[in-house]
C-alpha cells in the first residue's frame, strides 16, 4: 500500500459520504481533462458511459437532497451507493491495485473506503432530520456538496491538508448542530 496516498484516499472516501456522486464525477472530469491519471480498472470512470451516468445520478441526488422530506429517504437509499463510491475512490487512490493479482490489500482498501464513506454518510443521515426541522436542510446540503468537491480537490492537490480539512469540517458541523439544538422556538404565553 502506498502510505503517501493514504490521507488522500481517506479524504476522497469521506467526501463520498457527503455526496455519493460528486466525488466520482469530480474524478471523472479531472481524468477526462488529463489533470489526473487513473490506473486500470478505475480508468473506466473517464468513459462516456460513466461520465454521463454520473451526471444523471448526480443531478438526481442534488435535487433530492434539496427537498427536506425527500432528502431523508434519499439518504437511506443512497447509503450503499455512498459506501461503494467511497470504496472505489479509496482503492483508486491508495495504490493497492497493481497487476493481475491485487489480493488482500484490495479487499482491505475497499473495506476502508466503504467504512469511511459509510460512517460520514450515516452521520449526515442522522443529523439531517434536525436540520430539516430548522428548515436548514437545503443549506446544509449545499455546504456538503461544496465540501465534497473541495475534499476531493484537496486530496489530489495537497493530501496532507485532508486531516486538517476533515477535522475542521467535523468541528464546524458539530458547532452548527449544537447551535441548532440550543435554538428552541419561543412559546408565546396564552392569554
Amino acid at each position: 500500500m502506498n502510505f503517501i496516498n493514504l490521507p488522500a484516499a481517506f479524504g476522497i472516501a469521506g467526501a463520498s459520504g457527503l455526496n455519493a456522486t460528486l466525488p466520482l464525477l469530480t474524478m471523472s472530469v479531472l481524468a477526462r481533462m488529463h489533470v489526473i491519471r487513473l490506473e486500470s480498472p478505475f480508468d473506466a470512470l473517464q468513459s462516456d458511459i460513466a461520465f454521463y451516468g454520473l451526471i444523471a445520478v448526480g443531478v438526481l441526488e442534488f435535487l433530492a437532497d434539496k427537498i427536506p422530506v425527500v432528502d431523508s429517504i434519499a439518504h437511506l437509499v443512497m447509503f450503499p451507493v455512498s459506501a461503494l463510491s467511497g470504496a472505489i475512490l479509496f482503492a483508486s487512490q491508495s495504490g493497492t491495485v497493481h497487476g493481475l493479482h491485487p489480493g488482500v490489500l484490495v479487499i482491505l482498501s475497499l473495506l476502508a473506503g466503504a467504512a469511511t464513506a459509510g460512517t460520514v454518510h450515516a452521520t449526515r443521515t442522522a443529523a439531517r432530520p434536525i436540520a430539516n426541522l430548522a428548515l436548514m436542510g437545503p443549506v446544509l446540503s449545499l455546504v456538503e456538496d461544496v465540501g465534497a468537491v473541495l475534499l476531493v480537490l484537496a486530496a489530489l492537490l495537497a493530501p496532507i491538508l485532508i486531516p486538517i480539512l476533515a477535522v475542521g469540517l467535523f468541528l464546524g458541523m458539530t458547532y452548527w448542530l449544537k447551535t441548532l439544538r440550543r435554538r428552541k422556538p419561543a412559546v408565546s404565553p396564552s392569554s
